[in-house]
Order: C-alpha cells, then sequence, then structure tokens
C-alpha cells in the first residue's frame, strides 16, 4: 500500500491552456483511490523479480504516476491511495473495509470483472465514484450513476461497426457471419432504424463452411461485406478468409472482425489486405504523433524501460480523472455525457448514457440509466502492413 499526496510546487510552470492566469484562491483537495493487482503477496521475498500477472498494474501505476505529476504542477492538491487488490475475492472483500479506501471520493480501478462488480456494489451505496479503467463486460452493475466504464463495452463495438458499414455500402450488401452458438450477438450488430443485415449462422465445430453457400451474398457491381463478431477463435476466421477467397474471384468485398483479430498469429496479413479487412478497436496510439512520442520519452526516462497500452490507459485515465475534477468537482458523473469529445495519448471518449433496465422510470428509485459508459470506438483498416484507422 503506498500513500501520495501531490502538492503544488512553489515555482510550478503555469498548464499550457488558452488562459493566461491561474485562477487564485484556495485550491479543494480530492482524494482518490487507485485499486490495482500487484500481487505482492506473490513477490519475490528479495525483490529481484515480481510477478509477471502484476505487470499491467505496474505499468498502470507508473503512467498514473506521471499523470499526477503533471496535474500537480498544473496547481491541483491531490491525496492518492494506492491499495494492492490482490487476485482473490475473498481478499478484495477485506479490502472494500480499508478506512482508506472508505476515505476515497474517486475510485480508480479495479482490474478484475468480480471485483469491479463487488467495487460498484459498494460504492452505489456509499455514493463514491468509480472510475473503471479496464473491463468492457456489459451490465457489471446497475442503478450506478456515479459508475464510470472507460472501455468501450461489445454494445459500443457493434454501433461503430453498423455506422461505418452503412456510411459506405447498402444493408442488403451486408451479411452477419457467426456460429450456432454465438447467435445471441447478432442484435448488437444490426441496424437499429429497421434495416436489416442478411445473417449466416455456421456449425459451432468442424468444417464451418463446407455446405454454407456464399454466391448469394455477392451482387453485381457491388461490394458484399460481412461481418465476423468472434475473437477468440482463429479457426473459424481462417477457415472464412479460405472460403471467401475461393468463391470471390476478384469482385469487390469488406470484412470487419474485432479487436482480438490483432493479435491472430496464423493468419497471413495477405488475407487481411486482399479481403479489405477491417476491426473495431478501443484504442489507437498513433506513433507518429508527438504528444505520444514525448510521453513515451519521458516515461523511458523516468522508469529505463518502454510504455506499454497499460501505461497510456494509466496516464489518460489519471489525467482525466484530474481534469474533470478541476473543471467540475464531484459533480463530474452527471456533466460528462453533455461534454464533447475528451482526447487521450491512447484513445479518445465520448460518455453516454446506459439505459436502465427494469420498471419505468417513474417506479425507479435512483437514476434512469445504469451507469457511464466511454461509446467511442476507432475502426481500423489493414493498410501498409498495419492496422490504421479507416476515417
Amino acid at each position: 500500500m503506498d500513500t501520495i499526496r501531490w502538492k503544488p510546487a512553489p515555482d510550478a510552470r503555469p498548464p499550457i491552456s488558452d488562459t493566461p492566469n491561474r485562477p487564485s484562491g484556495p485550491t479543494t483537495t480530492y482524494r482518490i483511490a487507485l485499486l490495482l493487482p500487484f500481487l505482492t503477496d506473490q513477490a519475490d521475498p528479495q525483490g529481484l523479480t515480481v510477478p509477471e500477472r502484476s505487470v499491467p498494474a505496474l505499468q498502470f501505476y507508473a503512467g498514473a504516476m506521471l499523470a499526477l505529476q503533471r496535474l500537480s504542477e498544473a496547481g491541483m492538491n491531490l491525496e492518492v491511495e494506492v491499495l494492492d487488490t490482490r487476485l482473490s475475492d475473498s481478499d478484495f472483500q477485506r479490502l472494500l473495509d480499508h478506512p482508506r479506501l472508505q476515505r476515497a471520493q474517486v475510485i480508480i480501478g479495479p482490474m478484475r470483472p468480480s471485483h469491479i462488480s463487488l467495487m460498484a456494489e459498494r460504492a452505489r451505496q456509499t455514493k463514491q465514484i468509480v472510475v473503471s479503467p479496464e473491463s468492457p463486460t456489459m451490465g457489471l452493475t446497475r442503478q450506478n450513476p456515479d459508475f464510470i466504464q472507460t472501455t468501450p463495452s461489445l454494445r459500443a463495438h457493434g454501433a461503430a461497426i453498423v455506422q461505418h458499414i452503412l456510411a459506405s455500402y447498402r444493408p442488403e450488401n451486408v451479411s452477419i457471419v457467426l456460429r450456432r452458438r454465438e447467435a445471441e450477438r447478432t442484435p448488437l450488430f444490426q441496424p437499429t432504424d429497421g434495416r436489416r443485415f442478411a445473417e449466416i449462422l455456421t456449425p459451432d465445430e468442424g468444417n464451418f463452411f463446407d455446405k454454407i453457400d456464399l454466391e448469394p451474398c455477392f451482387r453485381p457491381g457491388q461490394t458484399a461485406v460481412f461481418v465476423l463478431p468472434t475473437w477468440g477463435n482463429q479457426d473459424f476466421v481462417m477457415a472464412f478468409f479460405r472460403k471467401l477467397s475461393a468463391v470471390r474471384k476478384g469482385r469487390p468485398v469488406a470484412v470487419y472482425g474485432l479487436p482480438q483479430w490483432r493479435q491472430f498469429e496464423n493468419i497471413e496479413p495477405e488475407y487481411f489486405a486482399n479481403l479489405n479487412v477491417h476491426i473495431s478497436s478501443a484504442t489507437y496510439i498513433d506513433p507518429a504523433n508527438d504528444a505520444v512520442r514525448a510521453f513515451q520519452q519521458t516515461f523511458y526516462d523516468a522508469y529505463g524501460t518502454v510504455p506499454d497500452d497499460d501505461a497510456f490507459n494509466g496516464y489518460d485515465v489519471l489525467t482525466l480523472t484530474g481534469q474533470w475534477l478541476q473543471r467540475f468537482g464531484l459533480s463530474f458523473p452527471q456533466r460528462l455525457p453533455a461534454e464533447p469529445l475528451f482526447t487521450g495519448l491512447r484513445t479518445t471518449y465520448r460518455f453516454a448514457r446506459v439505459p436502465a433496465e427494469g420498471p419505468a422510470p417513474s417506479e425507479r428509485l435512483s437514476a434512469h440509466y445504469d451507469y457511464l459508459e466511454n461509446t467511442y470506438v476507432h475502426i481500423l483498416r489493414f493498410q501498409n502492413y498495419r492496422f490504421e484507422p479507416a476515417w
């Protein structure tokens, strides 16, 4: 466990802003709890090595510390409690009663879905603000207007893919391709305005496409578009690529998939290029961006290693949380849906209310929505041997 109290430096440089002078007067001190799985109970007693599973937490923490330093230089007073969540639900349940956690006004973390559910339920009772920086799972909490999910859910990915398709193609040329046991996902990838994409369901196992005829998907002079909302089955995606390559006969096609396709190791890049493959992505770190390069250099100078995606996530989430507190105070969850985009190094953020389920609004005891979710999703296209923004 760690306690960090950031105070303005006496000779602090002013932040880069359009405002020439910093407001005078007393500055509010905000109390933040940062919950990460450092797994200190599994660390080497001599301190020579750390558990591999704790590396994401360390990277996130390192990025967060750079953000906190910058916020302090900008004049913010932040008291930050850093707590190790460990892995087990029983350990985390005990942590919920820790007085340092109970004092926090804003909680960032935890990372494990089961821990997030426990934390969200406790915070709903205590009226603490929870910023969840990792899990994209839908429905982790209900009737919890102070819960903010910064990672887009599958629902947001589906909406972004549909929007991108309808901006360029006719719905009658689009087919959703899934195994039968995944059919419950199709509503998330269908238009919501009454138009419909065709649906192609394959066997769950074996030779997925032996008896599937893709020829009806092609229309003269038009692009055949296929959406595969599957993430873990590389064999299924590869089988589809082979089938489509065999039947397309030079006709134009476009294929849309999910972020996990970037980690597929057994698919040749030529398939991604020749089949015009697009994927949705919660993040896009532009290697040519000057701010990204500056952060990478600062991170390396501070820690002697390069930042990974978790480090960028930690920096973005802490920076945004500090900026929200500075602009809106503790009422910032209610203000976010009315704000335009927030731009970070790792991604862009656009928050929307997730509609509440259950009784009619007049019968509910709390808010008319369950929680806030970042709904901004990038659409990337494979080109120049990597996935780059498609719009």
